[in-house]
């Protein structure tokens, strides 16, 4: 497996999809071995949970560069190659040696696909901000590049159903050969998120959430294209804010300027930024919350978040964009339509206080997904 990031780097979505399915492979019986950049701890080969990982030392941390492509290649070549029936590229992360595959023509080679470039492209000029206009024709280069790269995988992983339709339309349906595509969804870890009644009150006092308030939770990066303004703007029209309490759990670049539209509202006492937090503390607070709140401004792949809290048992107010499976318990709003979006809000806190029940679908487990992955890879 080739990935420029893990959770040790930083628990984004992709992070966390790349070590769950490394984890599920080898749990389901595969021999894995990962190759990603070093850390400011982690450098050379390490034994992590019974898998191998090497973090390539001197090069940028978290991040593609030319240097990445050529070492990654380079240690390949060096300790795995002789030994390898399947190249799992996490997004572009075996970019470096795709362009030799003839070098290793008893490997197979898969490419995890977490979202589009052209996606990404949209998502940007809809944010209307100048940083995001003056980064998009990073994405039109890389568009090029995917397009001129694709093919050679032998297979093409779309990890949600948005990817897997982006795949069917310009400007990937003349280039991709569609027999190549497959849709495996990300799964999440259901033994981690769930219910948590009987240990509740212990939960929230170790959180310092109060008691007598319904929570609302918002996770994910602080970024202007994750929609956090917007949920934070809806929130602000509700009428009995004193009831709520609103965690926002995450950190990024657009954290100053969501706490500066905090005080402007004066919403400092029922708003509350957590920052980042372990997949376990998530997991913790999700499961005294009461519903999930993601107002993304992104066409997004497949959400974590949106997974973890259903399995939880959280009803989601959630942007009609993103494509998930539908429940009751979802329930899909225009992200900029604040005045909507609080309706539901209030709407669901005005309910009876009902039992969490997993509703997530078998297919979006991690021992699904692994399993998936593993009879594609086998043939089985």
């Amino acid at each position: 497996m080739f990935t420029r990031s893990l959770p040790m780097h930083g628990l984004g979505g992709m992070e966390v999809v790349a070590w769950d399915i490394a984890k599920g492979l080898r749990d389901e019986g595969c021999n894995i071995k990962v190759i990603t950049t070093c850390t400011e701890e982690l450098s050379g080969h390490h034994l992590i949970e019974g898998i191998d990982v090497y973090f390539i030392e001197n090069i940028k941390i978290g991040k593609y560069s030319a240097k990445w492509w050529r070492e990654s290649k380079r240690i390949f070549d060096q300790q795995f190659s002789h030994h390898c029936d399947t190249v799992f590229s996490v997004s572009s992360g075996a970019y470096g040696i795709i362009n030799h595959r003839s070098e290793y023509p008893d490997t197979q080679f898969l490419i995890q696909v977490h979202g589009t470039a052209w996606g990404e492209f949209i998502s940007k000029i809809k944010t209307r901000t100048l940083r995001g206009f003056l980064t998009s024709p990073k994405n039109l280069m890389w568009l090029c590049r995917d397009l001129l790269t694709y093919n050679k995988f032998d297979y093409i992983v779309g990890i949600g159903q948005q990817i897997c339709a982006d795949f069917k339309k310009w400007p990937y349906f003349s280039a991709i050969k569609s027999e190549k595509i497959k849709l495996i969804s990300n799964g999440i870890d259901i033994n981690l998120f769930k219910d948590s009644r009987k240990n509740t009150d212990e939960i929230k006092n170790k959180y310092q959430i109060p008691a007598n308030k319904k929570v609302i939770l918002t996770a994910c990066r602080l970024h202007p294209q994750k929609g956090v303004y917007n949920c934070i703007q809806a929130l602000n029209l509700l009428e009995n804010k004193k009831d709520i309490i609103y965690l926002i759990a995450g950190d990024g670049s657009d954290e100053a300027r969501l706490k500066a539209l905090v005080n402007s509202f004066g919403a400092q006492d029922y708003i509350k930024f957590v920052g980042a937090k372990s997949r376990d503390e998530l997991a913790e607070i999700a499961s005294v919350s009461d519903i999930f709140l993601f107002l993304t401004d992104r066409i997004e792949g497949l959400p974590l978040n949106i997974l973890e809290a259903a399995a939880v048992g959280l009803p989601i107010v959630l942007a009609e964009q993103v494509k998930i499976f539908s429940s009751d318990n979802i329930h899909l709003i225009n992200p900029r339509d604040y005045a909507t979006a609080a309706g539901k809000i209030a709407f669901l806190l005005s309910g009876t206080q009902r039992e969490k029940v997993s509703y997530i679908p078998t297919e979006y487990t991690l021992n699904f997904a692994a399993n998936k992955y593993k009879r594609l890879l086998t043939s089985e």
